[in-house]
Order: structure tokens, then C-alpha cells, then sequence
């Protein structure tokens, strides 16, 4: 094929399959991974389908409006803008979730950290306040509550266009009823404003630090909410907030649990034992990197 769907020669008629088949190549010529499946999620959402319906009806043909449509979806991501911020999704703990960039992309590793709070809060087996701090998307808060029928959910976060975000995807994921959004900095956040004390804190915080955030690819550097991401000069700043603060919003013998970076575990273990918490426990995720750390007083 010598030209795409952008081409000013004549226009030409392309089915789905033709067009799934041409984006391949093109994405994979211009640097871009997973070039299939981007095709495939930016033609579904140009044509309002499934990806499985693209399959079904892979000899049909697309009209003048339904191909400016994917061109306009094709040039975004050619810019490098993630293809969550695209369709408007992204898919965490098998759910699905809103997102926009005003709000962090869910990333598969911090599915660990909901993990490890689940697999607490059962052995509990008694009713749970859960604190997410820096709630961002919700994606914790809301898949903690879902899996959890006797939790409830309070995420604070400091951007209003966040946590209308969160409160969308509560609602559409069934648990508006147990989960709560509120704007706050833990830097002066009282427990009054949270309506008391959790038994879980649990946090993805900003933790890159400037040197590397100057590094990260432009589908993140660019696009992503920068204050979600960097952490400060060493990105340990927010870790010596919750080391801080945490105590105070938790209630006795309650516990929290924090992301970190790949590289940070040395870090952030010894940020919340000079803070005076007892037990620092470190965690992997699923692809054997040190990920996070459990922690009680």
C-alpha cells in the first residue's frame, strides 16, 4: 500500500480490515509499540464498536464521515498522546474507568496495591473506613469498595477536576453509596473534614523525582498531570508526609500501604522507620520489582 487514509490522491473506499491492516504497518514504520492494538481500540472508538465487532465485520466499509473520524483519533496519537486520553478509558482491576488529563493513567502495578489492601481487609472481616490519599481517577478507592462490601471508601485529592472524575467512576462502577471524594492537602488535612479516622491508608503518591521525569517518554512527560507524577528534587517528598501525618489518620493498629518507585525501596522503607512506625514491610509486584511498602505503628 503507497498511501494511508490521509493521502490527497482520490479517496478510495477502505474496509476494516484493510484499515487495521495499513495502520499496522504505518504505526510500526513511525517507532510506535503495540501499533495493532492501537489501531484496533482508536478504529473501535471512531466507529462506536467493540474491538471484537471489527472482526465480525471486517469486509465492510467505512463511510467519508466514519474515516475523518478515525484520521482525527490517528493524528492525536501521532502527537503521542496516550490512547487512554483518546477513547477516555483505561481498564484497571477489571474494571473499567474514566480518564482525562486531568487524572494519573491507571497503571497494572499499582494493581498490587489494591491487592494487598483487599487481602487485609478480608482477613479483618469486619467493617472498614479506607483512606486513599491523592485519589486522582479513583481507580483505588472505587476497586477497593467494589471488592469490598463492608468498606467505605473516603479519596481526597487536591484538583476539583480529579475528583469530579472519581466521582463519575464510583457512580458508574455501582459504589457512589460507599465511597466519598473530598478536596484536601494531607499537608493540613483534619481528620473532622474526613468525618474521623481510617482503618486503611492507602496511596499511589507522585514519586519521580525531577531528574527523571525530565527522562520519562512524551506520552507521559507531556500529557500526564505533572503534579501526579514528580515528587519533589529525590521524589521522597510525599513519602515524609505520610510518614508524618499518617498516624494521625489512622485509627489503632490500623495500617497503610504506599506505591513507590522500582528503586525506592531502600528509600522509603527507611523514610517510615526514622518516622517511628514499627513494622515496614516491602512488597513486590507481579513482575518481581519492589513496589510498595505495608506499614503500622
Amino acid at each position: 500500500m503507497n498511501s494511508g487514509p490521509s493521502s490527497a490522491e482520490k479517496p478510495r473506499i477502505w474496509t476494516i480490515l484493510e484499515l487495521i491492516d495499513w495502520g499496522k504497518t504505518y504505526l510500526t514504520e513511525k517507532g510506535f509499540d503495540e501499533a495493532r492494538l492501537t489501531i484496533e481500540l482508536l478504529l473501535a472508538h471512531a466507529l462506536h464498536r467493540r474491538r471484537i465487532e471489527l472482526y465480525t465485520k471486517f469486509d465492510q466499509p467505512l463511510s467519508p464521515e466514519e474515516l475523518a473520524a478515525f484520521k482525527l483519533l490517528l493524528q492525536r496519537r501521532l502527537r503521542h498522546e496516550p490512547i487512554q486520553y483518546i477513547t477516555g478509558t483505561a481498564g484497571f482491576m477489571g474494571l473499567t474507568f474514566e480518564v482525562d488529563s486531568t487524572v494519573l493513567i491507571p497503571r497494572q502495578e499499582t494493581e498490587v496495591l489494591v491487592e494487598r489492601v483487599v487481602a487485609y481487609a478480608m482477613s479483618m472481616n469486619v467493617p472498614l473506613r479506607l483512606l486513599d490519599v491523592g485519589c486522582g481517577s479513583g481507580c483505588i478507592a472505587v476497586s477497593c469498595a467494589k471488592m469490598l462490601q463492608n468498606t467505605k471508601a473516603v479519596g481526597i485529592d487536591i484538583s476539583e477536576e480529579a475528583l469530579a472524575v472519581a466521582a463519575r467512576n464510583a457512580a458508574a462502577n455501582g459504589v457512589a453509596d460507599r465511597t466519598q471524594f473530598i478536596r484536601a492537602d494531607i499537608l493540613d488535612v483534619g481528620i473532622h473534614q474526613l468525618g474521623g479516622p481510617s482503618h486503611i491508608v492507602v496511596s499511589n503518591p507522585p514519586y519521580i523525582s525531577e531528574k527523571e521525569f525530565a527522562l520519562l517518554d512524551p506520552e507521559v512527560r507531556q500529557y500526564e498531570p505533572k503534579q501526579a507524577l514528580a515528587g519533589g528534587g529525590d521524589g521522597l517528598s510525599f513519602y515524609c508526609t505520610l510518614a508524618s501525618r499518617g498516624s494521625e489518620l489512622l485509627t489503632p493498629g490500623g495500617v497503610l500501604f504506599t506505591e513507590h518507585a522500582y528503586d525506592q525501596s531502600e528509600a522509603v522503607v527507611e523514610v517510615f522507620r526514622s518516622a517511628g512506625w514499627n513494622s515496614v514491610q516491602p512488597f513486590k509486584d507481579h513482575s518481581g520489582q519492589w513496589r510498595g511498602v505495608e506499614a503500622r505503628q
